[in-house]
């Protein structure tokens, strides 16, 4: 059994055209999502509760990148609840504007700020930044659903055979250009003439319902790229603001298949004395959507403060999320770990949640 759940959760199907090849003249991906647990039990031969509990995630992320210019924003918080006040928060913002002086060319410079609070810490750490970098992402999603209307038409009979990879990447062109399109029917009408013509068939009226379903459908959305940066940083807010400091981040993307995003950011904040003083914050995720009704998800966050002259302060976690939806029926399985830096040992976290509508 155990075999088996590794192959379904970690194999990756070979597909014949690379994801991240795909090259969209603009991006402009906005995304996020919250999950929100509590558990609360009371004895009544006790004088309190006994269990009262709660915790809140939010993440959430604004990518542009365009020839000239790119934004990034990103938001991670997660708030912990006892009883019914707010036991501790952390919270993390990161936002960095980049302007490319020559666009044909990825080299760029920026603008940003990175705060992150801690109700552990005393104050929270705002820090300004400016700098140099290299790199780009671009929004592969019009890739993924030509990929998908593919999978549909095929598994529907509608295609009796795998498309070209040149047509599958014409449609994906044609996807990208959406926004001149006064509605998502008149787009499905148009990816279905591009396909009925490459392919030299003729298609029925169920082929533009599907197709259209599929450019409707969320949770598609993928983008490749990364970009290194090297600046300096000037602290607004901390235990000992107006410290001059050297910053160094590395971020990527990739989409291995059209079922999977792996995300990646590294970020590194210290004085010329960086082994004495730094805060380091990582975070990587892998999400995939195994079929239409099961989706896997890990993540892993590190952050660390190191003050000068004492040990490094922060916390690491790492979660792992298993959903399945069957009929009007959804099961989830969330297993989560984390640990404080000064904590030997690692706290554990097993949730189990089923819901279904019953008319």
């Amino acid at each position: 059994m155990f075999r088996k759940l590794f192959f379904l959760v970690f194999w990756v199907p070979a597909f014949a055209i690379s994801i991240c090849q795909y090259q969209a003249p603009t991006t402009n991906l906005l995304r996020g999502e919250a999950a929100f647990s509590y558990h609360y039990f009371e004895d009544p031969l006790t004088p309190a509760p006994d269990i009262s509990t709660g915790k809140l995630t939010v993440q959430g992320e604004w990518l542009v990148d365009s020839p000239a210019r790119g934004v990034g924003l990103t938001f991670a918080g997660e708030f912990n609840l006892f009883g019914l006040g707010l036991a501790s928060a952390t919270a993390q913002v990161s936002g960095t504007f980049r302007e490319y002086p020559y666009p044909p060319f990825s080299y760029f410079v920026f603008g940003g700020v990175e705060g992150i609070l801690d109700t552990r810490n005393a104050r929270p750490a705002v820090e300004v930044r400016a700098g140099v970098g290299y790199g780009r992402f671009t929004d592969v999603t019009p890739l993924v659903r030509a990929l998908r209307i593919e999978e549909k038409l095929l598994a529907g009979g509608l295609l009796l055979a795998a498309l070209p990879e040149s047509t599958v990447l014409l449609l994906a062109q044609e996807i990208g250009r959406r926004q001149i399109y006064s509605s998502t029917a008149d787009l499905a009408a148009a990816v279905v003439k591009i396909i009925a013509a490459e392919a030299g068939i003729t298609l029925d009226p169920r082929s533009a319902l599907l197709v259209e379903e599929v450019l409707e459908e969320s949770g598609l959305e993928r983008y490749c790229g990364w970009a290194v940066q090297f600046g300096l940083g000037y602290l607004l807010a901390r235990a000992q603001p107006g410290a001059l400091r050297f910053s160094l981040s590395l971020q990527g993307a990739m989409a291995p298949d059209p079922r999977s995003q792996i995300l990646f950011k590294s970020d590194l904040s210290a004085p010329y004395q960086v082994f004495e003083e730094y805060t380091w914050n990582l975070s990587a995720s892998y999400t995939s959507r195994l079929d239409d009704t099961t989706n896997f998800s890990a993540q892993y966050v590190l952050r660390q403060i190191k003050p000068r002259g004492q040990m490094p302060a922060g916390s690491q976690s790492a979660t792992f999320q298993l959903t399945f939806k069957l009929g009007g029926a959804s099961v989830t399985l969330k297993v989560g770990f984390s640990k404080l830096a000064e904590a030997r040992n690692w706290t554990q976290e097993l949730l189990l949640s089923a819901g279904w509508q019953l008319w």
